[in-house]
Order: C-alpha cells, then structure tokens, then sequence
C-alpha cells in the first residue's frame, strides 16, 4: 500500500461534503480492510446528507452499499486472499443479543456503525464474518447492490409466496425493480405500477408481466381484469406514504399479504377499517434491513444472474462527484447511481 492516507468524502454535518486525505483505518486481527470499487447510492445516503435522519450522528463518512477487493487482512484470517473481490456487510451485528439469537440480526440490539468508516472512501476495514467472497466472474457492479437487494429478499420472504400467485409492486425505483425480480424468481406474476415510463420501460424489460401507470389506467379496475376480480395475493410497497397504504390495501385479495417495505417521512398515522382485515384475513406486514443470510442469499441470486442488478445502473460518478449523485437521486433521476472510487482492479500478471 503506498500510503498510509486515503481520499474519504467527509460529511462534516448535513449538506457539507469536502474530500480529504484521512489516515488508513487500522486492521485488527480479525479484520479485513477492503480497497473500494464502488459504492452505490442508497436513499438513506441522501436522507442523513439533507439532515433529515436526525439519530445520524456528524461528521461521518457515508456509503454502505459497497464492493471491493482485499487489501489487508489480519493475522487471524487464513480463508482470504489480496485482491479477492468481496462485498462487505458495512453493520455489524453484536451476534448475542436476543434479536441476532433468533434469527432478527436485522433488528440487532447492539449494532455497530462504522461512522468514519463509510465507503465514499478508497477503504473501508470491517470484521472478517462481514466480508462476503464474491466468485471471480462476478460484476463489481452487480455486486454492489448486494445489500438493498439482501433488504428485499428479506421483504419478499414475509410475503410468502407460490408460483402463480399475483404481486404487485408499487414503485419502480431500484428497490421496487429489485422486488419485482424476486418476487418472479419466486414463480409469481408481478403487476409493476409508477407514474413515471422510463421506470416502466426498465420493468418491462426485466420481465415484468404487466406495467401501468396509475396516473393514467385506474389500477383498481386494471387489477380486476387481470386477476378476474379476485385481486392481488402479495403487495409490496415501496412508496413511504401513510395514504398510499390505505390505497393499495383494498387491492388485496382474500389471503392477501402487502409488505409496508419504505419508511414513512414524516411520520404518519395510518387508518383502516379492521372489519376489512379482519374478514379478508390480510396480512399487513413491514420489513426492514437484512441479515447475513439474507445477504448470502442476495449473492447468491445476483451471481445466478435471477435478479439483474446491474442492469438498474444508470449513471456512474467519480468520487469527487458523490455531491451531484445525491442531487440525482434527490430529483429521481435515472435509475441507481454509482460512485466509482478505484474502479475495476487492474489485473495481475
């Protein structure tokens, strides 16, 4: 390693980024410091730079959807190699609370956030139980969205669903364009719904069945022709709106299970008639973060080519540049942005 410094985009409070050389993370025995590849724009990102995530503490460097190589292990990690490719879990769960003991990692008691560790920046360090090894064919870029992937699949499992039933996805963003290939992975038909057509033109050509924007097509009446009036079996709402809840429930049929998967900002109230619940024998649900499973298995469908992320690519900026991508994400523009740090490892020999 040439030096002991790396470039790091560092947020010194909300709205405030400048790029800085800040020492190289110190490797612990059990740890793993990963050269940065890419890293991915997440929502969340964006959140706590407009300072509206108030528990986000500052300064901080953000970025947790991260790809990379190895660059340093400590003397207690023997199953590594340097410059395998590798995608860290960016949290790390304590592993002994009740909710990491009963399968809820995702819901961790005591979870660590790496603050000054974030991975708009040349290297992040992270324990060797969060490093996910990638296959050497795998896309850096495809794997970089293994952890909103990994939160998906964790939605998609609490709905439970059989080949030939009928989903609906409600936003086409890059997490509603993930569901909607999960939720096909899964033997369902997915009926992908958004206002705006260039997202509507990225459903349909990863396979969705139907498409329609409901600014335009009355989606209640869209939903009883395809389904013969007996509605959808699985909702997945990808929209943090308290409204849109209490829209897209009635669209569910008897059995039917809708995942609340986006936060709701501000927070809201929402209403409902508990009869409807009660007699249609829904199943209202909400999901959040992954666990390590469910990052193993996001891998696993990313590298099986199931679900196409990289496909969701749509603009790819240098470091320098993480400014303007959050300004691009803020404005829905494109699908997901990419930060290249150091890019595509040179090959060796």
């Amino acid at each position: 390693m040439p030096s002991e410094t790396m470039r790091a985009m560092w947020c010194e409070r909300p709205q405030q980024l400048e790029l800085r050389q800040v020492p190289i993370h110190a490797v612990g025995d059990d740890d793993v410091l990963v050269k940065v590849a890419y890293t991915a724009i997440c929502p969340w990102d964006v959140r706590a730079y407009s300072g509206l995530a108030s528990a986000v503490a500052f300064p901080r460097i953000l970025g947790h959807e991260v790809v990379g190589t190895v660059a340093r292990v400590g003397k207690n990690v023997k199953h590594l190699e340097l410059d395998q490719p590798v995608a860290p879990d960016m949290i790390i769960k304590c592993g002994t609370c009740k909710a990491c003991r009963s399968g809820r990692a995702n819901r961790c008691l005591r979870p660590t956030f790496l603050q000054y560790g974030g991975g708009y920046a040349d290297y992040v360090c992270v324990p060797q139980r969060n490093v996910h090894t990638l296959h050497p064919s795998t896309s850096l870029k495809a794997a970089a969205l293994m952890e909103p992937l990994a939160c998906v699949l964790r939605g998609q499992d609490m709905l439970r669903l059989s080949p030939g039933e009928v989903e609906l996805v409600v936003g086409l963003g890059p997490i509603g364009l993930m569901h909607m290939q999960v939720a096909r992975a899964f033997g369902a038909r997915v009926i992908a719904s958004d206002p705006i057509e260039s997202r509507l033109e990225k459903a349909r050509s990863l396979g969705a069945d139907w498409t329609i924007n409901p600014n335009e097509t009355d989606l209640s009446q869209f939903i009883k022709s395809v389904t013969d009036s007996w509605g959808v079996d699985a909702i997945a709402l990808t929209v943090g709106s308290a409204r849109m809840v209490e829209e897209v429930v009635r669209y569910l049929a008897p059995g039917g299970r809708l995942d609340i998967f986006a936060g709701i900002y501000p927070k809201d109230l929402v209403h409902l008639d508990p009869n409807q619940i009660h007699y249609g024998e829904w199943n209202i649900t909400g999901s959040a973060d992954s666990t390590p499973e469910n990052m193993h298995r996001a891998l696993t469908l990313i590298e099986a080519g199931e679900v196409k992320t990289e496909a969701l690519v749509s603009h790819i900026l240098p470091l320098e540049q993480l400014a303007q991508g959050f300004d691009l994400v803020k404005n829905r523009t494109g699908h997901k942005i990419m930060i290249e740090v150091n890019g595509e490892p040179t090959p060796q020999g």
